[in-house]
């Protein structure tokens, strides 16, 4: 008997792609117009403020936003994707936010990271990673036996 993949809802890996992808692509596409204000360098220590709290260069709305792209297509696919790629994200961000707390103020931050930006990357980061790691497991075990099967 075939098992179905389970809805959004039913998926905690699906749902959390579909959400921080929404988010991700919010950022990154305002970060796009915030960013190109002064002319910063696609890859620059400096870059526009977004809402006053985010630094932004087209860098880092361009990373965000092929995240959010990542994460729309396996939310929308199948909650083994989902789940892979929410892990792979949770590492980018944060390596990123490791990154970023390490080079801030300094010619290596080529991403223009701010305070406020490690610290949403490290929690977004965190989240993916304690999701990818340790939600879905029942799900996942009933479609690897009968993709087997």
């Amino acid at each position: 008997m075939a098992v179905k993949e389970p809805s959004i809802i039913a998926s905690p890996n699906r749902a959390l792609a579909l959400t921080v992808g929404t988010l991700l692509v919010i950022w990154g596409v305002l970060g796009f117009f915030f960013a190109g204000d002064g002319g910063h360098a696609f890859f620059g220590d400096s870059g526009g403020m977004l809402w006053n709290a985010f630094q932004v260069n087209p860098a880092l709305a361009f990373l965000w936003t092929i995240l959010a792209a990542a994460l729309f297509i396996v939310g929308l696919g199948n909650t083994i994707g989902s789940r892979n790629v929410n892990l792979l994200v949770g590492v980018v961000l944060i390596v990123l936010a490791a990154y970023g707390f390490v080079f801030v103020n300094t010619s290596a931050n080529v991403f223009a990271l701010n305070t406020t930006d490690n610290v949403f990357n490290a929690i977004v980061g965190v989240v993916l990673l304690l999701t990818a790691l340790g939600a879905d497991k029942q799900n996942i075990r009933a479609l690897r036996a009968s993709a087997t099967a």
